[in-house]
């Protein structure tokens, strides 16, 4: 009986010391793998945080393009806006102008004597040996007579209605040479046409 008790307990005492290498064995499998685990799951989120931010930057990238064509885009259309704002200015300063000197000739004011004035002379000068005929509005006539007469504009030889040669023109003289099919425009509108580019130089000065 001793003997099987004594058998019995040694077989208790190695399946004991088996289940404690067992066990030992698998608690150091068991933290291998959580070692490994953890390394790697180290390694993972290192490579998704690098990618992560690889993906930002690119985000970052792509979204400072389209604020930058954005912003190209917006210049565009903010230049093409002020180039239109200034030929609305311009069209309408344009046609101001035009009404008031229109007022100007209509009532034969005093800047106005003086614009036919300078017209007549100018194209007396112009003529030079030349005879020339005036043409000018029939309300004009007696106006141009006038100014030839007290300036002594002696080869300016005629004066006459332009409607006579069914033309027509808002005001100052149209001449045509006796001797043959030479013009000298002085008209009202040759002379707004003129002026035009330098006032609409010094109005684009003060737009910019």
């Amino acid at each position: 009986m001793p003997e099987r008790v004594k058998v019995v307990g040694d077989v208790k005492n190695l399946s004991s010391r088996m289940m404690d290498d067992a066990s030992k064995k698998i608690n150091e499998a068991v933290n291998e793998a959580l070692k490994e685990a953890e390394k790697l799951l180290t390694e993972k989120r290192e490579e998704l945080l690098e990618r992560v931010e690889v993906d930002v930057d690119k985000i970052l990238d792509e979204a400072e393009a389209l604020l930058n064509s954005e912003k190209a885009a917006l210049e565009m259309e903010k230049k093409r806006r002020i180039e239109q704002e200034k030929k609305r200015f311009l069209d309408e300063v344009r046609e101001l102008a035009w009404r008031k000197v229109l007022e100007e000739a209509e009532k034969q004011s005093e800047r106005y004597k003086k614009f036919m004035e300078k017209a007549l002379t100018s194209m007396s000068k112009e003529a030079g040996e030349d005879e020339v005929i005036v043409y000018v509005r029939g309300k004009d006539v007696e106006l141009a007579k006038s100014i030839i007469e007290s300036k002594n504009l002696k080869n300016l030889v005629e004066v006459r209605d332009i409607k006579e040669i069914g033309k027509e023109i808002k005001g100052g003289a149209l001449g045509k040479s006796k001797a043959g099919n030479v013009w000298y425009n002085y008209t009202l509108e040759k002379a707004f046409e003129e002026v035009l580019p330098e006032a609409y130089t010094k109005i684009l000065a003060l737009l910019a």
